[in-house]
């Protein structure tokens, strides 16, 4: 049985900052700190814990310093490839799961055995409403696979908010005293210091890990995110704590500690080049500033020689990147874009943005699952998407978090999970902006000030695992105040039962956790440099490992196309000679062809697998039997069906349409492919073979000297172009 006991935190007792005079110093502190005021948490229980909670104490602290710090990428210890294709957010991810399946079993332990006491927040309905209906939007879902597990580098499926629901309840438990919430606040400090600084290096050209080709700008600060605007979000957290910590702090070293780790994050912040970081730390850091002055905080020298000094890197910051070439890399043309729609990723992302919306309104409802926007986009992508971004580009997230939620879990999943923000905003509010409290209430305004700077970035970020369920911990903590306990008696010996229960489930997790990672192990060992056969057994181990990934099936399938297209290039190489070469193409040509009906069966709504087969059918055609171009027709038409402005497929299906002689449909399908992406120059060359076969030259010139702009190795084309002349013949065969 157990019985209710409501703690409000708000009543009279020792403080947890140490003895303080009436002037508010702590004896010999420099500063002039505001301390009076009421304790932030009255301890019920003494600060004792037992073995069980101990552990789950410092899982919980390894979970908030190792996974903002943790990557793959272990080359610089002497390994030869990463240990994950997925260099970031998988093993992140990882270790979000690891360390709090070890928090909870650890916790399940002491309460099944001991009894204890059980904290309640004010948002706990929230919350199980929340899992709840994104449960529910999971098995509505256009692929209950992906709405589960997450897409493949994203991975906010149902599992991350499972998760992130028990990061919040399981910090809930512990953050009991002021002395605990300062340790978890420290503990990010730290950890968000750490990944500043390998930001700060790679700005400077000094990062010791070898990445090769980098998808963005040159020295642009990613450090142990991948991506600068996925580490822009995660740094919002520690930009806004750090500060906190640091006004808050009456000891001398330790505040000199946190003004130099709030130094090296602004200075991270700013060469991250971030937009949304920008905006969303600018909030943090103004609400912070309303919440120090309400608590009356006073600066001293130490402190003012630290603004000083942040002021100073900060504009040599600024005044350096005003000479980059880069637009990207210039602090002022980068402020400048905000404001100006017409810019090049302003407008796409109000492309992407359009077919959010476009998604919701088509399922505003139930929406299409969690995580499940790459597999959507396509579909409700505006056609000014492709000119703007090419064909290639497909957006796996809106950038836009209440819009990517919408288009997930419909419109009601929206209202219920801000709804949760809203309302832990609300009850914790009076607690955080109440005049002339104590510092540990000005720690726990960081931890508030960096929740709303963080949904602010999200309005124009990505929301990752590796960074949101910092957002639930920072919830977790300003809510602690405020929970009612209930104390648990000691079970019987059901209690051991289901302690052991416990223990079993949450090792037979983590056990599932690191078969999930090995996968991706299998996988890179597929992608990167497994050849043939061996590439094949590698896919085949990847998808054996882990069944529900999309990509695993993919790249097992294309194993086979690339098999199949060695295979088919040894039979037209040999001319006859090699009696076996027939029979090996048609093997491989038909475990290629079983292998992508396989994986659109299981994910119909990923437009590139329709490309892939269409490709294969064509080039089944060319080498193996002409019967096959009614297969490529067929499958390039539902894949228009798919992605209505997807160039790729319609320049499948107009190789497919010429080799069954319908020339015009073929060259309407080419000529749109063309216009939809002006920079794609495999479909000016196509458009041009077409209009020279119909003897319309001068659109044939034109095409060619497009796709020559375009890609200007094409030599061959300028000799096309020269001998086309009002006096060519028309007479020309296409080749499709």
């Amino acid at each position: 049985m157990a019985k209710s006991a409501k703690k409000q935190g708000t009543g009279s007792a020792k403080g947890s900052g140490g003895k303080r005079g009436a002037s508010g110093k702590s004896a010999g502190a420099v500063s002039a700190r505001q301390t009076t005021g009421r304790p932030l948490i009255t301890p019920t229980t003494p600060d004792v814990m037992s073995t069980s909670q101990r552990i789950a104490w410092i899982a919980l602290h390894c979970l908030v310093f190792i996974t903002p710090l943790i990557i793959s990428n272990w080359t610089w210890l002497g390994f030869r490839l990463p240990f994950t294709y997925d260099q970031f957010d998988i093993i992140k991810v990882y270790s979000q799961r690891v360390f709090t399946l070890i928090a909870l079993g650890a916790w399940s332990w002491h309460l099944f055995t001991t009894g204890g006491r059980l904290r309640r927040t004010k948002i706990d309905y929230f919350v199980l409403a929340l899992l709840g209906w994104v449960l529910l939007t999971t098995f509505t879902s256009i692929h209950p696979p992906t709405a589960f597990f997450g897409k493949y580098r994203r991975f906010e499926g149902f599992l991350a908010f499972l998760n992130y629901a028990t990061i919040f309840f399981l910090i809930t438990q512990f953050a009991d005293r002021a002395s605990r919430i300062k340790a978890f606040a420290n503990t990010l400090f730290y950890s968000g210091t750490l990944v500043s600084f390998y930001g700060v290096l790679q700005y400077l050209g000094m990062d010791p890990i070898q990445w090769g080709n980098l998808p963005f700008e040159t020295n642009r600060a990613f450090s142990t995110y991948g991506n600068p605007d996925l580490l822009g979000g995660f740094l919002v957290f520690p930009l806004a704590i750090s500060l906190a910590l640091a006004l808050a702090e009456d000891d001398l070293k330790m505040r000199v500690v946190y003004w130099s780790g709030f130094l090296v994050t602004v200075a991270c912040w700013i060469v991250a080049f971030t937009r949304g970081a920008w905006v969303g730390g600018t909030v943090a850091l103004i609400v912070l500033a309303v919440i120090a002055f309400r608590h009356n905080v006073k600066f001293n020298a130490v402190d003012w020689s630290f603004i000083a000094s942040i002021g100073a890197v900060a504009t040599a910051l600024v005044i350096i990147s005003l000479n980059a070439t880069s637009s990207v890399m210039n602090v002022w043309l980068r402020l400048k874009s905000i404001f100006d729609v017409n810019d090049g990723s302003a407008r796409t992302r109000f492309e992407i943005w359009e077919a959010a919306w476009d998604a919701t309104k088509a399922r505003p409802i139930l929406g299409h699952g969690a995580d499940t926007f790459r597999l959507v986009f396509p579909r409700y992508k505006p056609p000014e998407y492709v000119a703007d971004a090419g064909y290639l580009s497909v957006a796996d997230n809106v950038h836009n978090y209440p819009l990517q939620v919408t288009s997930a879990l419909g419109i009601p999943g929206f209202l219920i999970l801000y709804g949760t923000f809203a309302a832990a905003a609300w009850f914790s509010a009076p607690l955080v902006f109440a005049k002339r409290e104590g510092p540990d209430r000005l720690v726990l305004g960081g931890f508030w000030a960096a929740c709303v700077g963080y949904l602010t970035g999200l309005t124009f970020g990505l929301s990752v695992t590796g960074s949101t369920f910092l957002l639930w911990v920072c919830m977790a903590l300003v809510l602690a105040p405020l929970a009612r306990v209930i104390v648990v008696k000691r079970p019987g010996t059901w209690g051991v039962i289901a302690a052991a229960v416990s223990l079993v489930v949450c090792a037979a997790l983590i056990a599932g956790s690191t078969v999930y990672i090995t996968a991706d192990n299998h996988y890179l060992k597929a992608r990167v440099f497994a050849r043939g056969e061996n590439r094949v057994a590698e896919a085949r181990r990847a998808i054996e490992l882990n069944p529900y990934n999309d990509m695993y099936r993919a790249e097992l399938a294309l194993a086979y196309v690339d098999n199949a297209v060695q295979a088919v290039t040894q039979l037209a190489s040999s001319q006859g000679a090699d009696p076996n070469a027939l029979a090996v193409a048609q093997n491989q040509f038909a475990l290629a062809e079983a292998e992508l009906k396989d994986v659109i069966e299981f994910v119909p709504w990923e437009y590139d697998n329709y490309v892939f087969i269409a490709n294969l059918y064509n080039l089944g055609a060319d080498y193996l039997d002409a019967g096959y171009v009614d297969d490529a027709v067929e499958w390039a038409r539902k894949g228009v069906e798919v992605e209505e402005y997807g160039p790729a497929v319609r320049l499948q299906l107009a190789r497919a349409l010429l080799k069954t002689g319908d020339i015009a449909e073929a060259r309407e399908h080419v000529a749109f492919a063309a216009e939809l992406d002006p920079r794609y120059a495999e479909a000016w060359v196509m458009l041009g073979d077409i209009a020279r076969a119909q003897g319309d030259n001068k659109t044939a010139v034109e095409a060619y000297r497009t796709a020559l702009a375009l890609k200007p190795e094409r030599t061959d084309l300028q000799s096309v172009i020269d001998s086309l002349s009002p006096s060519a013949s028309s007479e020309v065969s296409v080749t499709p």
